[in-house]
């Protein structure tokens, strides 16, 4: 009885052993190129996908641009089809390993695909599960293929080193924003219809698509970020300067920390810098003669970290003040560039569609059928309030020929 109980539970064993799949879709690391960037261009009616592909042992050895070794960490090379996923696949006639872009980092735009339209990008990055839509977004002016060609300081892996850039920008000066492929797709399917993207370029005299490059102490280019891109619907349509993109942060209410240098009162050609430590917008809309007007309400905090105004003594409270007024009249004249710059575009870029669709549900079901002409009419009026919380150390801008005389 005993045997026949045991040779029962090892058959009941064996039929749910049987039912299990085990790990039938398991992707094999030596199977798969991990994609660390993606670039898209256009070739007439063609679509033309660039991927930035990790050289494991590049990378487990210690080679590389920070290693000190001569071997490059990853090696870029370029598909076409008429669709991007055509061109996705079509790589598996150049590549012994299939595409992995779990740990895809960026994806490179180039202007002209921008202005032709984003709509099939983001369909094939929301639709399949294997396209991560976590991507951080960047347009280029050229060929978006150069941008991923060229090796970076410090960061071994470009892709990597290229989002850092931008999010350590996004963190501390604000002017140009980190937007990933969902917000992408969440901004164009607002009221608004618009995003903005950063810009990323090529500065220098030459490439630097070389390791040799990194045997001297200087390189001939580097990676920067530029402009900012204006996106309406789905297509681009313009540029923003750097000045303008913070005026226009400073009304989307997205500024963490920035820097603003006013001129120095009767001083030519000296300023301060003043570094803002937390910033606040509040939009309040409100209808005149039918018309839509926005006072933008900006409180910003922050401390002076350099000046060079002679006459201006920190010590005192009016000085104080009349430096937060000079702050606030920058943040301002910044808010209105931005603002105009939009205006011109005729780009709700900085989602009032959004904000009146809230306030107003009634006039909303007017304007949106014709909102473009709505947006050309808003008004908008600045309202800042700039708190100075430390000045640091000295009333004056240090002066060698002083603190010589103060010592006799």
């Amino acid at each position: 009885m005993k045997n026949w109980r045991t040779v029962s539970i090892s058959l009941l064993f064996l039929c749910c052993a049987a039912t299990l799949t085990g790990c039938w879709s398991r992707n094999e690391l030596n199977e798969l190129s991990i994609t660390s960037a993606t670039a898209i261009d256009r070739e007439g009616d063609e679509w033309v996908e660039t991927f930035q592909v990790v050289i494991p042992s590049a990378i487990s050895t210690g080679i590389g641009i920070t290693g000190g070794g001569g071997g490059s960490p990853v090696i870029v090379y370029s598909t076409k089809g008429r669709t991007i996923r055509e061109a996705d696949l079509n790589s598996v006639f150049e590549s012994p390993r299939r595409l992995y872009f779990a740990h895809n980092r960026i994806i490179v735009i180039s202007e002209e695909t921008a202005r032709r339209g984003l709509n099939p990008i983001l369909d094939v990055y929301l639709r399949n599960p294997d396209s991560r839509e976590t991507v951080d977004v960047l347009v280029t002016a050229g060929k978006s293929r150069k941008i991923l060609e060229q090796m970076m300081q410090i960061q071994k892996i470009p892709g990597d080193g290229i989002r850092e850039i931008n999010s350590v920008e996004a963190k501390y000066t604000s002017a140009l924003p980190e937007v990933k492929m969902f917000q992408l797709a969440m901004s164009l399917s607002s009221d608004s219809a618009s995003a903005l993207l950063p810009e990323i370029y090529l500065s220098g005299t030459k490439d630097t698509s070389s390791v040799s490059d990194f045997e001297n102490t200087s390189l001939p280019s580097k990676l920067k970020l530029g402009r900012v891109a204006v996106i309406k619907q789905d297509k681009m349509v313009g540029w923003l300067s750097r000045n303008e993109a913070l005026g226009v942060a400073f009304i989307r209410n997205k500024v963490k920390k920035a820097l603003v240098s006013p001129a120095c009162p009767e001083e030519d050609g000296k300023s301060s810098t003043f570094e803002i430590v937390k910033s606040k917008t509040v939009l309040k809309p409100s209808l005149k003669n039918g018309k839509l007007h926005v006072k933008v309400h900006i409180k910003a905090r922050g401390l002076l970290s350099q000046t060079d105004c002679k006459s201006m003594d920190l010590y005192k409270p009016e000085v104080i003040k009349r430096l937060e007024k000079d702050v606030g009249e920058d943040i301002s004249l910044k808010v209105q560039s931005g603002w105009k710059s939009l205006q011109k575009l005729n780009t709700d870029a900085v989602g009032f569609a959004d904000l009146a669709h809230r306030k107003y549900r009634k006039e909303w079901r007017a304007w949106q059928n014709n909102w473009d002409e709505v947006f050309a009419d808003i008004q908008i009026q600045t309202d800042v309030h700039v708190t100075i919380s430390n000045v640091g150390l000295s009333n004056q801008p240090i002066n060698v020929d002083k603190l010589r005389e103060g010592k006799k």
